[in-house]
């Protein structure tokens, strides 16, 4: 808090603390995955394991660099664009892509590889997430698929004090023939379900 008040009385850059905040956030979280996929690519490849914090570190610090890079270009890119959709992610997985594959690997065609690769699966990704998104319902976060698709998802909407109502009135013999079938039809499923749940 200190620092921030400091920056804020001191600065005469307009900092945007959200993308700040943002870039650490995605840097912090990349390397914490590399070290965990430092460790399996040691344990996998059967390396020592005087080798593993070695792998740790190196594969930690090339996430935790790809990770703040491609965050930072796209923050930089919606500062820019005004706005945070599909080509803001693909501009960014571009410089991301073109700049990794450029200091590995070296050379113009090697750049121009990895700016298209990462230009398309960060398209891919983001299509992806923003596709998940609108599946799932607002209000409670359950998915579902489109109307159009053949397969949905069915919910389970029998009340259990209305199914047992209506299977007292079946056993008192004030249903039809059809809505006692169905009451039993309701409860059977309703009984497999509840197994099922234990």
């Amino acid at each position: 808090r200190f620092l921030r008040t400091s920056l804020i009385m001191s600065s005469p850059i307009d900092v945007d603390y959200a993308a700040v905040e943002s870039i650490a956030t995605v840097t912090a979280n990349a390397a914490l995955a590399g070290l965990f996929v430092g460790a399996g690519l040691s344990f996998a490849r059967g390396r020592p394991a005087s080798v593993t914090p070695t792998y740790m570190l190196n594969t930690c610090m090339n996430f935790a660099l790809v990770g703040g890079t491609f965050e930072t270009a796209r923050s930089l890119f919606t500062k820019s664009r005004g706005c945070d959709d599909v080509l803001t992610t693909a501009m960014a997985g571009a410089v991301t892509g073109g700049g990794m594959m450029a200091m590995y690997r070296g050379g113009r065609a090697a750049a121009a590889s990895g700016a298209v690769v990462g230009f398309a699966a960060s398209a891919a990704t983001r299509m992806l997430l923003d596709a998940s998104e609108r599946a799932t319902d607002g209000e409670t976060g359950d998915f579902q698929f489109p109307a159009w698709s053949p397969l949905q998802i069915v919910k389970d909407e029998t009340d259990e004090g209305e199914l047992r109502a209506r299977m007292d009135a079946a056993m008192r013999g004030e249903l039809s023939a059809e809505e006692e079938a169905r009451t039993r039809d309701d409860f059977m499923r309703w009984k497999m379900r509840r197994a099922g749940g234990r």
